[in-house]
């Protein structure tokens, strides 16, 4: 799962004519022309010259996440959310940290970070979904009806750039539980 594939200069973003917009936008693209290093490098200068400013630590973080870096995402999140970015973006981050967390065995903060998000999200399918999934590895929910509510919001719900990755999950807690 990756929070990059959702681009941070989408509808609910600043107007176009916000530079720091058009900084994230062109480290997007240098993702997307496959210069993921180079795109790395963008967004850590971009968090030194603004470091105050929530969208570059979340733009950081989602680059970080695309290349499986989670330890090096896990605080740019967390800078994301501390520095109080807002809507979806928010949303997308409690996903992040809490799914990077997840990745790197940090199952308790994990499920902590995912309950947060989906309390003050929870129209948020994804991170719902996600949310559950963490919440019975970690052995907090039943597996078999976890994957019965996951399948749910995927059958009803649209999960975006997220519904591969909640697919493989929602096929490892499946053969998890047959064990």
């Amino acid at each position: 799962m990756t929070s990059a594939q959702l681009p941070v200069n989408g509808p609910l973003a600043k107007p176009k004519d916000d530079p720091l917009e058009t900084e994230i936008a062109a480290g997007h693209m240098l993702v997307d022309a496959g210069l993921q290093e180079k795109a790395v490098a963008h967004f850590r200068a971009l968090v030194e010259r603004h470091p105050r400013e929530p969208r570059a630590h979340f733009a950081l973080a989602t680059a970080l996440d695309t290349l499986d870096r989670e330890p090096e995402a896990i605080p740019a999140y967390a800078a994301a959310i501390r520095l109080r970015l807002t809507g979806e973006l928010l949303a997308r981050a409690y996903l992040g940290l809490g799914s990077s967390l997840a990745k790197v065995g940090r199952h308790a903060e994990s499920v902590e970070v995912l309950a947060g998000g989906s309390r003050r999200f929870p129209e948020h399918a994804p991170l719902r979904a996600f949310h559950a999934l963490v919440s019975a590895r970690a052995g907090k929910q039943p597996k078999q009806i976890v994957a019965e509510l996951v399948e749910d919001l995927l059958a009803h719900h649209d999960m975006g750039p997220y519904t591969d990755s909640l697919r493989r999950n929602l096929d490892a807690l499946r053969k998890s539980a047959a064990k």
